[in-house]
């Protein structure tokens, strides 16, 4: 117990004592001369030795350790079986459903009936098949020009079939193509005026009708430039006809072969690769004035090599040019080069090569309808085209290609119109020639002129997507002509410009937006004579022009829709070929549905 406790206890007695009987007395006389308290025991002894809770000995004796030891390195072999993972299933997007056909069909102004339709496999692993009908013409001609109805026609049949590590590819394609020259002979020659009955001709007199037949089968590889060996064969055949007995034919031979090689002895090279192209067309021509045959036989090899992100390639090209029998080897040295100064966002490249041309009368058709069927075809030596261009991507919605071609080109084709004078010297049965009044009639279709042209080309493209609703592209193209004999580039412009916008809005509404602007550009009407060179007047064609075109289209539901499509909204009055002017503002829309 404590000692206060004590000191307390006996402090409470002596007051009980002193306040017994409810009296308290002061100055009293105590009845005992001493008071002892009782208090626990703490004994201590001084100096006494303590003992520390950690304790420390001090040994003088100190042993030097010194032995000698090695590691002995032993492999151990351990068993390890993993546990089998339970794997994951990934839940994907399910595949859009797919339907094997679409047709779609409408009217527009110039009395303009649509049809359009394409049947289609659906996804396979061993083949895809299809085929594609369209038909569109007119019916009502073009204000003061009689007979400049049109109607065309296609039937394209295709297929491929899928091999383990091949493919093979077949396609039938028919073309037909009906219309009238109804384009006017100038005035300044002195003929009747437009009124006069000479001056517009039956339709029958000056309707042209072009029928086209092409084929075509191939067989190769379907790993690509990736495989170490890739191969390529191919044989086609095109046919072409016309109204007044005229006929061309084209067989074509193509194989290609390209494998990987060993490294350089340098070892400089990251990856090396060789191809070879063989290359065989024949030409026959059959027309009122001449039979003709000619061809292009060709040879070429390339070697392709990569240093980190440079891709260059050296090689030649052999050409043999066939006229009538009459052969001539050229030669073309090849080189280009590409180089990754930014990975996806720069890249640099040019390109140095030459080669063989045959201008056939299909190629010439296919560019200016009008031109007679007595074209002049003939073979185009391209000397030297060198090629530069830069492109890339600025973030991941704009990406941009920047080009530049100058190319010095022997016997470079253009269409002018000849004088009267020319087709009344040609005895044949042409529709071209007299009428029964003794005037020549203006509706003269187009020759072909060829000169030796150095011709320099700058394009600027531009093409900005903003997901999958609104995406835009924007061309501009700049040329320029410098010819040896004629006075000028007949028809080509020094400048066009192609826009293109589509907007899609909930994937109901689509629109579309098209411009389409060309420089001003000049036709000349010639008198024959050595060189092409005696011009009698030119003219100008138009002043810079833009083509405007809008279309809308409605999607009900994933199988109909509805279209509305606007052509030449300014009602731009210009002609593409001297004295052929185009349809002004016209119209078309239609339905489409899908099964």
């Amino acid at each position: 117990m404590n000692r206060n406790f004590f000191k307390t206890f006996a402090a409470l007695l002596l007051i009980a004592g002193i306040t017994h009987n409810g009296h308290v007395m002061g100055q009293r006389e105590l009845d005992i001369d001493e008071i002892q308290v009782i208090a626990p025991y703490e004994p201590s002894i001084s100096e006494a030795f303590k003992i520390n809770l950690d304790p420390v000995i001090e040994d003088t004796v100190t042993v030097d350790m010194d032995f000698d030891y090695r590691i002995e390195p032993r492999r151990a072999f351990v068993r390890f079986d993993p546990e089998p993972i339970t794997p994951a299933r990934m839940r994907g997007e399910p595949l859009e459903r797919l339907y094997r056909g679409l047709i779609k069909g409408g009217y527009g102004s110039y009395q303009t009936p649509y049809f359009e339709g394409f049947y289609n496999t659906l996804r396979s692993d061993e083949y895809a098949l299809g085929v594609h009908l369209k038909h569109r013409s007119s019916g009502q001609d073009i204000d003061n020009f009689p007979n400049s109805t049109f109607s065309r026609n296609k039937a394209n049949v295709y297929g491929t079939r899928f091999y383990d590590a091949h493919k093979l590819t077949a396609d039938i394609d028919y073309n037909r193509h009906v219309f009238h020259y109804y384009g006017r002979q100038p005035m300044s020659l002195g003929l009747k005026d437009a009124d006069s009955p000479y001056q517009h001709p039956s339709a029958s007199t000056t309707r042209q009708r072009y029928e086209s037949l092409a084929s075509a089968v191939s067989f190769g590889n379907n790993a690509g430039n990736d495989a170490r060996v890739h191969y390529k064969s191919g044989l086609q055949h095109q046919w072409l006809s016309d109204r007044f007995d005229g006929s061309e034919h084209l067989f074509r031979l193509h194989g290609e072969i390209g494998s990987q090689v060993a490294a350089d002895p340098f070892e400089m090279m990251d990856e090396q690769r060789f191809s070879m192209e063989a290359d065989a067309r024949y030409y026959y021509l059959n027309n009122q004035a001449d039979t003709l045959h000619a061809g292009i036989y060709s040879l070429q090899s390339k070697l392709y090599s990569s240093i980190d992100r440079i891709d260059f390639h050296l090689g030649a090209r052999v050409s043999v040019e066939d006229n009538q029998g009459n052969f001539t080897m050229r030669a073309y040295p090849l080189a280009g080069f590409q180089m990754d100064i930014i990975p996806e966002n720069l890249i640099a490249g040019a390109a140095f090569s030459g080669g063989l041309k045959r201008h056939s009368w299909h190629e010439l058709s296919a560019n200016n309808p009008f031109v007679t069927p007595l074209a002049v075809t003939a073979f185009s030596n391209i000397r030297t085209e060198f090629n530069a261009s830069i492109h890339g991507a600025i973030g991941n919605h704009f990406s941009y290609n920047l080009r530049m071609k100058n190319s010095h080109i022997d016997n470079y084709p253009f269409f002018a119109r000849v004088s009267y004078r020319y087709w009344e010297n040609l005895p044949i049965n042409f529709p071209m020639g007299y009428h029964d009044a003794g005037f020549p009639p203006p509706q003269q279709p187009f020759s072909v002129l060829y000169d030796d042209i150095r011709k320099l080309q700058l394009t600027a493209e531009m093409f900005y997507r903003f997901g999958e609703n609104l995406s835009m592209r924007l061309r501009g193209d700049y040329y320029e002509y410098t010819l040896d004999r004629l006075p000028g580039a007949f028809h080509k412009p020094g400048f066009e410009v192609n826009l293109h916008a589509r907007y899609n809005i909930q994937d109901k509404i689509i629109l579309t937006a098209d411009l389409f602007g060309r420089d001003k550009t000049r036709g000349g009407l010639l008198e024959p004579g050595p060189g092409w060179q005696t011009l009698i007047q030119e003219y100008d064609l138009h002043d810079f022009y833009a083509d405007v075109n809008l279309g809308i289209e409605y999607r009900y539901n994933k199988r109909l829709s509805a279209f509305l499509n606007f052509s030449n909204i300014l009602n731009e009055d210009y002609e593409r070929w001297l004295g052929y002017p185009t349809q002004g503002f016209n119209f078309l829309g239609g339905l489409g549905f899908a099964f």
